[in-house]
C-alpha cells in the first residue's frame, strides 16, 4: 500500500497515545505543511479490558500559537505536557490552582469515581506549521507556529476537511466508537472555541454537542486590540510584556490576512488619521473576512445551531478580546432564536491569564456538558 493512502497507526496498548495519520485533506496545501500529523489520544480506564464496549468521543480543538503538544490535555508526566509549570517561578505559580488543571490523570479519576461517563478524546494537530511573524518563542524556548483558524481556505489548506472527514473516520475506523452524531462532540478553547463553532455551522450533522471556550472569533473590530497578558507582566516586566503582546497581536491578524484574504490583504491597506481612527481600508479584503465572521456565518445558517447543543462562556477579562467577541456572537444567538448555555465569568484563579486559565479551568465543566448532552 502506498503511503499516501495508509494511515499509520500506533499498536500499542497505550491508553495515552499518539498516532500519526497521513491525512488526504491537507495534500498540495499552499504551504507545504505536513500532511503527515501528531494525532493526541485519551482512552478512558477500561478499554482494554472489553473488546465488545464502544465509546463517546469528543473532539478538542487546541488554540492559536501551538499545537496538539501545548494548548491541550496531556499526562501529567508528559515531557510536553500542556502546562510547564516548572519554567513558572514558585511565587507566581503559587497564584495558580494546579491540582484543577485538566489532565489525563484527571480525567481516570473522575471516570473512575463516576462523575464522568468514560469517553474518548482526540485532540488533533491544526497547527499551520509556520513560524510566527516575530519568531516569538513559548515558555519552553519554542517558536510558536501560526493557526489555522480550523478553516478550509485556498490560501492555507482544508483543515475543516481534515478534522471533519479524515480524522473522524480514521477515529471511527480504528477505535470503538459509537460513530453516530447522537455520541459525538467537539468543543475547543480560544482558536479552538471559534473553531467548534465553525464545525457546527457547517457540519451540524456530525456533532450533538458543542462547547466554546473563550472562542477567539477575530473580526475588524479588534484591529486596534492591545494585548498585554498579566503571566509575561509577572514574568519579564510590564514594558517587555507590552512590546510581546503588540508583536503576537501584530502576527495574529496576520494570520487571519493569510487565511482570509492573502491575495488582497486588509491590514496594510489600513489608513488611519491623526487620532489613530481607521478611515480607509480595501473593501473588497474587509468583505473577505467578514464572510468568515462567525456572526455572518450564523446569519446565513441560523438553523445549524439549533441542532446541537451549545455552551460558550468567557471570562470578562479576557487579554485577547474575547469576552466582546463573545457578547456579540451572544447577541446574534439570542436574534436568531437559538439557545446556548452562556456565561462571562469573573475567575478568580485566572488573574495571571484569565485566556489560557479561564479556558483550563472550565475544560472539564464543559466536557461534563457535551457528555450529559451525548445520548
Amino acid at each position: 500500500m502506498s503511503k499516501e493512502n495508509f494511515f499509520f497507526k500506533n499498536q500499542s496498548r497505550e491508553r495515552y497515545r499518539i498516532d500519526i495519520i497521513h491525512t488526504k485533506s491537507l495534500r498540495n496545501n499552499p504551504l507545504n505543511s505536513p500532511v503527515d500529523r501528531d494525532l493526541r489520544i485519551y482512552l478512558p480506564p477500561g478499554y482494554f479490558e472489553s473488546d465488545e464496549l464502544r465509546y463517546p468521543v469528543i473532539y478538542f480543538l487546541h488554540g492559536y500559537g501551538g499545537n496538539n503538544h501545548n494548548w491541550t490535555i496531556t499526562s501529567l508526566h508528559d515531557k510536553d505536557r500542556a502546562y510547564p509549570l516548572e519554567l513558572i517561578p514558585k511565587t507566581i505559580l503559587e497564584k495558580i490552582d494546579v491540582d484543577n488543571l485538566p489532565s489525563y490523570e484527571k480525567l481516570d479519576e473522575l471516570i473512575k469515581n463516576g462523575i464522568l461517563k468514560p469517553f474518548i478524546l482526540v485532540q488533533p494537530d491544526a497547527s499551520l506549521h509556520v513560524p510566527n511573524l516575530h519568531r516569538i518563542r513559548n515558555l519552553r524556548g519554542e517558536i510558536g507556529t501560526k493557526g489555522s483558524f480550523y478553516i478550509n481556505s485556498p490560501h492555507s489548506g482544508n483543515y475543516m476537511d481534515y478534522i471533519v472527514k479524515d480524522i473522524i473516520n480514521y477515529i471511527d475506523s480504528h477505535y470503538r466508537t459509537l460513530s453516530d452524531k447522537a455520541h459525538r462532540a467537539v468543543m475547543g478553547g480560544s482558536m479552538g472555541g471559534a473553531g467548534a463553532l465553525r464545525f457546527a455551522l457547517h457540519h451540524s450533522e456530525k456533532f450533538e454537542a458543542v462547547a466554546a471556550l473563550s472562542p477567539g472569533n477575530i473580526t475588524f473590530k479588534l484591529l486596534d486590540w492591545t494585548l498585554m497578558i498579566s503571566l509575561y507582566k509577572n514574568l519579564v516586566g510590564e514594558k517587555i510584556a507590552k512590546r510581546l503582546g503588540e508583536k503576537m497581536w501584530e502576527d495574529i491578524l496576520d494570520t487571519c490576512d493569510l487565511i482570509f484574504s492573502n491575495d488582497n490583504r486588509l491590514i496594510p491597506s489600513i489608513k488611519k488619521d491623526e487620532k489613530g481612527k481607521i478611515i480607509e481600508m480595501n473593501q473588497e479584503a474587509l468583505s473577505n473576512w467578514l464572510n468568515h465572521d462567525i456572526n455572518n456565518l450564523i446569519k446565513k445558517r441560523p438553523d445549524a445551531l439549533k441542532k446541537v447543543h451549545l455552551l460558550m462562556n468567557c471570562d470578562e477579562r479576557d487579554e485577547y478580546g474575547c469576552a466582546i467577541a463573545i457578547k456579540e456572537i451572544h447577541e446574534t444567538l439570542e436574534k436568531y432564536h437559538i439557545d446556548c448555555q452562556y456565561e462571562i465569568y469573573r475567575e478568580p484563579r485566572a488573574e495571571l491569564s484569565p485566556h489560557i486559565l479561564g479556558i483550563a479551568y472550565h475544560i472539564i465543566p464543559a466536557i461534563q456538558f457535551c457528555l450529559e448532552n451525548l445520548n
